[in-house]
């Protein structure tokens, strides 16, 4: 009886057959699957979260009518100036029959809007003889861009209040205030502290003191977050397929490829573009560029220079030496 040989029945032989069972062929599906099930998962996340940013979540369902001799003032986020932590707002008005002329076309008298605190003057002017137009105004926001994309800017104690002038005295009037906006890669909250007093004062200055505040509050979207993240990601990836063709070809396992260099080089000079197209372009200085582009630019010359020691080692090899590992 003859010696026995693995994989004529014996347990080792049934190991090796069970192994050598799964072809290369179909384990190279399975992870090309894999990888395109993650990009597609990555890629549904980012666009779910960019479809749900946006939206000024505000005071209420829906815009308040305005009250009997009184305003609703519509205050429309237009955009977040993160670098100089500033908030764009739009203002109108939206006045109750009353304070309309009789063809309810334009203004009966001025109303004065007081937005307080913004940048420049704290009342807007809505001429009589006109229709309530649009009036631009510019919040002041507490923030740090240094901690993009996690960066959080508010702007508190808002008051908005309108009034009318009559005998030359301003007179408060009823006002309701409602937030709306569509500001994209950003999450805008409104909410309303205090209440409204049941009896108006008056004079503007105590309706002032004891109107309700706003606070308002911008942060980066998910989507953004997940942008940045993935582009941060991508940056990492860069220096680590350098490094690892440069090894490669150092220790002779590949054959040496001078155009490489050229392909390195490009490398090296796609940092900077992609850096600057993070979303909300964070300035030079913030705590990626320590962290990330510092290393990722690091990692690419690394990879240059020991591509560059292969070229020298290898460039030129003599015939009858063998590169070792071959």
């Amino acid at each position: 009886m003859g010696d026995e040989v693995p994989g004529d029945g014996s347990a080792e032989g049934r190991a090796v057959t069970a192994g050598a069972s799964v072809p290369p062929r179909r384990r190279t599906v399975v992870r090309i699957v894999a990888v395109a099930a993650v990009f597609v998962v990555v890629y549904a996340v980012v666009v779910t979260l960019y479809a749900l940013s946006g939206p000024v979540s505000s005071l209420g369902p829906k815009e308040p009518e305005p009250d009997k001799g009184g305003v609703t003032v519509v205050l429309t986020v237009e955009g977040v100036d993160a670098a100089h932590q500033r908030i764009d707002l739009s203002v109108r008005i939206d006045p109750s029959e009353t304070l309309y002329t009789g063809d309810g076309l334009a203004l009966a008298q001025d109303i004065t809007v007081v937005v307080t605190p913004i940048d420049g003057s704290q009342t807007l002017v809505f001429k009589a003889q006109t229709n309530a137009s649009r009036k631009s105004a510019t919040l002041v926001t507490e923030g740090e861009i240094a901690n993009w994309p996690f960066d959080v800017y508010r702007a508190q104690h808002l008051v908005v209040l309108a009034s009318v002038t009559s005998g030359g005295v301003a007179r408060p009037i009823p006002t309701k205030v409602w937030m709306r906006g569509d500001v994209p890669g950003w999450n805008v909250d409104a909410k309303q502290v205090g209440a409204a007093p049941t009896v108006l004062p008056a004079t503007l200055s105590e309706a002032v003191s004891t109107a309700p505040s706003i606070d308002l509050r911008a942060a980066r979207s998910g989507s953004t977050v997940a942008f940045a993240f993935v582009l941060l990601a991508l940056l990492v990836v860069m220096p680590c397929l350098v490094l690892f063709v440069a090894i490669t070809a150092y220790r002779g396992r590949r054959k040496l490829e001078p155009s490489f260099m050229s392909w390195m080089g490009a490398m090296l000079f796609a940092t900077i573009p992609l850096r600057t197209f993070l979303p909300g372009s964070p300035p030079i200085g913030s705590w990626i560029d320590f962290t990330v582009v510092l290393w990722v630019v690091v990692g690419l010359i690394a990879g240059l220079v020991v591509y560059v020691a292969a070229w020298i080692r290898w460039g030129h090899p003599d015939p009858d030496r063998v590169p070792p590992g071959r």
